[in-house]
């Protein structure tokens, strides 16, 4: 209906069209100085005689090929039998918002009602029930409207419909019989067993038993008894029996010559992969590993305590965990464990390391050799070390020198600082021109540096300044830091003061007061807990007692009083 719609709404327009372009066509092909019929309906324009021109008009010539049409001659255009079909593709892109339900039903729905029996009418479709006998629906069927879409259920228990799309027959619950007349896909169950065909494809259960279909370029097999499934495709599949598994990509079965990415085994002792870059096995049992890779050609292989790696640059041999053993190109690292390491890289670079001691060359020249009691490094820095008691480093290039005698003495000297330190008891530290620091004892330290200072007594008293801010604690019982605009006081536990550039609030005992600046004015108040409060407002006042017992309020022109707490407006 919607569709027969579309096509009478379109009627005049195209009725128009049809009207007005046979008279534009032949305008354009019969045009001025084309020649020929002129359209049905109108006299042919009378045919004036040609004017002479005067003889001393200029002589005028045609342009090659021109003609008084500026149109090319042509065939008539015509328009397509029907201008609404479309073709499948463009149908099913831009799809539909009919309901397939509703097909049919046009006009107003009649309704008759006897008893048991029910009908319904709306056009060419029929909805008819004899309760709980018979129900039967007709409508036209959607691909061919001329022939019947018919369904019908006979005592509740057998289905049946015929349509130019489907041919379905269901016994209920045992027998289903579903057919697709416009794919040619037929579907039928009976009890636990399945089977359905379509072009190309294929489907037969005997659930929950045995599963098996086909599709394009492979298939499936499922035997749930025996924890079997086989699943192939075109590009690939999977194989599940028992604890053997395959899964593969390439080709449309598992052969390791035709897949591009396979992955194989037997879990738990067995498994395989390979694509096209690399490959691995691992056989756990055995402790057995192997990768290779075909990108730089390194491949590593284990087996137990062998451990065997090659790489582009090196070869790796162990046998764990007693034997390391590293080669390459100008280089060999060997160690027998817990007896010696040795390596080398170069013609200088080597380490030599064992129980008792170690010695290293750089690849610099640097030198470094280490035993229990004695220590010495020469390079780019210098280390001594004398039992673990006494160090001395020291950095040429920074010029350098530190020294530690643990835990008495620790000095520091270069030429931006100089620090002593008698440990636990005084140290002194000074940054040429920038700070200098004193403690004496761990608990008093007196700082100054290029800001301002500080002076402390741990963990009692701190007192300082640090360019215009200060700052004076003595804990628990006073706090005050102080800064060109902010200052906070705390007196713990009777005073606490808080300003900055726009407010001043202070609390002493049970006095609170606080000041705020506003563009009109100042707007402050003062409390005596609990008893009586009193403010100002730039244009006001304000006083209570017992926060409304009694009390007076003013706004410009408008003014309140309270009593017990109720407030009673005098004047707006």
């Amino acid at each position: 209906m919607r569709a027969a719609r579309c096509v009478a709404g379109a009627g005049p327009a195209l009725a128009l069209l049809l009207l007005g372009l046979p008279t534009a066509a032949q305008d354009h092909v019969f045009g001025p100085g084309g020649g020929g019929i002129a359209p049905m309906g109108r006299p042919p324009p009378s045919q004036a005689p040609p004017q002479q021109a005067p003889s001393d008009a200029p002589e005028t010539h045609a342009a090659p090929g021109g003609a008084d049409s500026t149109l090319p001659q042509g065939n008539e255009p015509t328009l397509p039998e029907d201008p609404l079909e479309m073709s499948e593709e463009t149908r099913a892109r831009i799809g539909s918002d009919g309901d397939p339900a509703t097909f049919g039903t046009v006009g107003d729905t009649e309704r008759q009602f006897y008893g048991l029996y029910y009908n319904e009418v709306a056009g060419e479709y029929r909805y008819r029930v004899a309760f709980p006998v018979w129900a039967e629906r007709t409508k036209p069927s959607l691909t061919d409207p001329t022939v019947p879409d018919r369904a019908s259920l006979f005592g509740g228990l057998y289905y049946n419909r015929r349509s130019a799309e489907r041919a379905d027959d269901v016994l209920f619950p045992l027998v289903w019989n579903l057919r697709d007349r416009i794919s040619d896909d037929r579907t039928t169950v009976v009890g636990p067993f399945v089977n359905r065909r379509a072009p190309e494809e294929s489907d037969d259960w005997l659930a929950p038993l045995y599963m098996t279909g086909r599709r394009p370029g492979g298939g499936y097999t499922i035997i749930p008894p025996l924890l079997t499934a086989l699943t192939s495709h075109a590009e690939g599949g999977f194989n599940l029996i028992g604890p053997g598994f395959c899964s593969w990509k390439g080709g449309n079965r598992c052969d390791v010559r035709t897949a591009t990415d396979i992955d194989v085994g037997v879990a738990p002792l067995y498994f395989f992969g390979q694509d096209a870059g690399s490959q691995y096995e691992v056989i756990p049992p055995l402790l057995h590993y192997y990768r290779y890779r075909e990108r730089d050609l390194s491949w590593l292989n284990i087996w137990g305590p062998y451990y065997r790696e090659h790489t582009e640059k090196r070869e790796i041999f162990h046998l764990l965990p007693f034997y390391w053993s590293i080669w390459g190109k100008d280089e060999r690292h060997t160690t027998v464990a817990p007896f010696f390491h040795y390596g080398h890289k170069g013609d200088r670079e080597n380490l030599l390391i064992t129980p008792l001691f170690m010695n290293r060359t750089g690849p610099a020249g640097e030198r470094t050799f280490a035993t229990w009691g004695y220590a010495r490094h020469r390079g780019r820095t210098e280390l001594d070390m004398i039992t673990p008691l006494f160090w001395h480093y020291r950095d040429p290039d920074i010029g350098l020198d530190q020294k530690l005698l643990f835990p008495f003495l620790y000095t520091r000297t270069s030429p931006r600082e100089d620090t002593t330190a008698f440990l636990p008891f005084w140290a002194h530290s000074k940054r040429h021109g920038i700070s200098r620091s004193l403690w004496i004892t761990p608990f008093f330290n007196h700082r100054t540096h290029l800001r301002g200072w500080s002076t402390s007594i741990l963990p009692l008293f701190f007192v300082g300044r640090d360019g215009s801010d200060t700052h004076l604690v003595v804990p628990p019982v006073f706090w005050d830091f102080a800064s060109p605009r902010s200052r906070a006081t705390v007196a713990f536990p009777v005073y606490w003061r808080f300003s900055d550039e726009e407010s001043v609030t202070q609390l002493v005992g049970n006095v609170y007061y606080r000041e705020q600046r506003q563009r009109a004015g100042l707007d402050w108040q003062l409390h005596v807990f609990p008893f009586f409060s009193y403010g100002e407002t730039p244009d006001g006042h304000w006083w209570d007692v017992l926060y409304g017992l009694a009390g007076y309020s003013r706004r410009g022109t408008a003014t309140s009083v309270k009593t017990l707490w109720i407030p009673i407006p005098l004047s707006d």
